[in-house]
């Protein structure tokens, strides 16, 4: 009895099981604008109109607008190079790769001074291929609050982030070279883990931002250059990775007379007699 009336309930289910399955399938397949690393992939016709619900506009053989983002081809990939002053506001979509006559190209840099200035840019993510940002890239967007930024990228400009208002950014793992000035003035920041490829902070690299609290420093690390932290007014614990002591001077640091420095187990001494490190409220070894 059982048997039987566990197979009717089983005869029934199963059609309504195969029809929600065949609907998660196809849900899954998308409209073709992302690939699987949710990433925005753009294919442009002969007619010069672009898949889904993008925008495609020419400027030149080189040059041309999707989604009022400008690209610029080069070398056979392309670096996003502007925007539409007059349409573009809020939130930067980029793509990622481009299939357009019968090419493919991917988007390997931010160019400098592409969003520099740009008071409606409120927030972008930078898609994975993404290597370089530029020189002033995103200076003086003071309505940026959000930002994301892959691994790929490997190299940030100088002043490529001054003034920005984002409360934090993940630095990537790979990143080597941080610019001078390139968080100058980013007043909402909190903290900041510096990645072990770096081997130097740049001058000016975080001066002014006034609401730092807490920085971690990698053990790679040599020298960190003047104003680097200059007139961060909220710092509270600097945690420094490095058994020898980076060159800095009594310029690199201000406002740290009532923060932590954290140190590696056996360090505190070489700090403690290490000039302007020794400026900490107190060195600890953990």
């Amino acid at each position: 009895m059982k048997r039987s009336y566990f197979k009717k309930m089983l005869s029934a289910l199963l059609p309504i099981l195969i029809l929600a399955t065949q609907t998660t399938i196809l849900s899954c397949k998308g409209n073709g604008k992302k690939n699987e690393k949710n990433e925005i992939v753009v294919t442009v016709d002969a007619n010069g109109k672009a898949n889904g619900d993008h925008r495609f506009s020419k400027i030149d053989d080189s040059n041309f607008y999707i989604d009022d983002i400008r690209y610029t081809a080069q070398k056979g990939d392309l670096i996003v190079s502007g925007y539409d002053e007059a349409f573009f506001k809020g939130e930067a979509k980029l793509i990622s790769q481009l299939n357009y006559n019968g090419r493919e190209m991917h988007v390997l840099a931010i160019d400098e001074g592409a969003f520099d200035k740009c008071k409606v840019l409120t927030s972008i993510a930078i898609p994975s291929g993404v290597t370089s940002i530029g020189n002033n890239a995103f200076s003086g967007c003071w309505e940026l609050t959000s930002i994301s930024l892959p691994n790929s990228v490997v190299t940030i400009g100088e002043s490529a982030f001054v003034g920005c208002k984002f409360t934090s950014i993940n630095l990537p793992e790979h990143l080597t070279s941080i610019g001078k000035t390139a968080f100058m003035g980013c007043s909402n920041l909190t903290s900041i883990t510096i990645p072990k490829g770096v081997i130097e902070i740049e001058d000016a690299t975080f001066m002014s931002c006034v609401k730092l609290a807490y920085v971690t420093i990698p053990e790679n690390v040599t020298s960190i250059g003047t104003g680097s932290f200059l007139a961060c007014e909220s710092f509270k614990f600097v945690k420094v990775k490095a058994k020898t002591p980076p060159a800095i001077n009594m310029m690199t640091f201000t406002n740290h007379g009532n923060a932590t420095l954290s140190v590696p187990l056996g360090c505190k001494t070489i700090y403690k007699s290490s000039q302007y490190w020794n400026g900490f409220k107190e060195i600890i070894e953990e």
